[in-house]
């Protein structure tokens, strides 16, 4: 059994009965811990699935980059079936009360080898999100720079040019960094800190950080012809993070109240800008002058 922490969440992943032991795969990596206490949820690999007589409340299909899902939802638990490169696998997690371990199980087989890495990180990042949603907790599609110790949340739909303009930031301003960049998670404490982490989530950018940094602001891009940045009022913030945030938990009121919840504590503690920009220096210059008031 091996144990990783996310975002101050403890995991686990577990073997079936008839699974061998398999390497942790290079994003996982950093992430493994030896820190006791129970987890907070197990997926299992290689489990049994029995199938459901019954029909389900709801059904979602959605496409990935390598695959295909079908997210079906139960009053008691979420099935999403995970397709890639002619394999299928079904990963089950169901909802548990505050407090119990979600015990999550996942018929992917992998025979003592790495099992498909397209269903394995997507099996895992669904499940870390939806046990982690009711403790106020997040994964965002985004792209995230760091400077002088904070950070900052580059938002957009795909193709707008979030890594560019982060990779600007890196070229034109010294001492940034990337913290993530496809799948940080930012988590909100009961003490009203609001942190954003590094996953095993970073799409094509590899990016792999155990680290956290408290966020300066979020910024919301699209193309324009010239450029231009604005503080969004708290109801526009609201609006611009939320496409970015687990749009496959937006589809059932249960998850997506405990998503609106974590949004709207966000943007009172993080403020929130729009930039409308070109792929330019100058772009990355303004963005940073106004976000930390240079």
């Amino acid at each position: 059994m091996t144990r990783f922490s996310v975002a101050e969440h403890i995991f686990e992943l577990a073997m079936g009965a008839m699974c061998r032991p398999v390497p942790v795969p290079r994003n996982f990596r950093p992430f493994v811990t030896t820190e006791e206490g129970e987890p907070l949820f197990r997926v299992t690999l290689d489990a049994e699935i029995e199938p459901r007589t019954d029909a389900p409340l709801q059904t979602f299909d959605y496409e990935l980059q390598v695959g295909d899902c079908t997210l079906a939802i139960y009053p008691d638990e979420y099935r999403l079936t995970i397709r890639s490169a002619g394999e299928e696998a079904t990963l089950v997690c169901p909802f548990v009360e505050e407090g119990e371990v979600g015990d999550y199980r996942i018929n992917l087989f992998c025979e003592g080898k790495s099992p498909n890495s397209v269903m394995f990180d997507h099996a895992l990042c669904f499940a870390y999100s939806f046990a982690t949603l009711p403790h106020k907790t997040l994964l965002i599609h985004s792209s995230v720079i760091e400077k002088d110790g904070r950070a900052v949340m580059c938002l957009g739909e795909s193709g707008t040019g979030k890594s560019t303009h982060t990779r600007l930031w890196l070229e034109n301003i010294e001492g940034t960094e990337r913290l993530n960049d496809d799948g940080p998670v930012v988590r909100v404490f009961d003490d009203g800190r609001v942190l954003v982490f590094g996953s095993p989530w970073s799409g094509k950018g590899a990016v792999y950080r155990a680290e956290c940094r408290p966020i300066a602001g979020f910024l919301r891009l699209s193309q324009a012809p010239e450029n231009r940045i604005q503080r969004l009022p708290r109801i526009a913030a609201f609006g611009a993070l939320l496409p970015s945030a687990l749009p496959t938990l937006q589809k059932e009121e249960r998850t997506l109240d405990m998503i609106c919840g974590a949004l709207s504590e966000m943007i009172i503690a993080v403020p929130a800008y729009a930039l409308a920009c070109l792929p330019n220096a100058e772009a990355a210059q303004l963005s940073y002058a106004t976000i930390f008031g240079v």
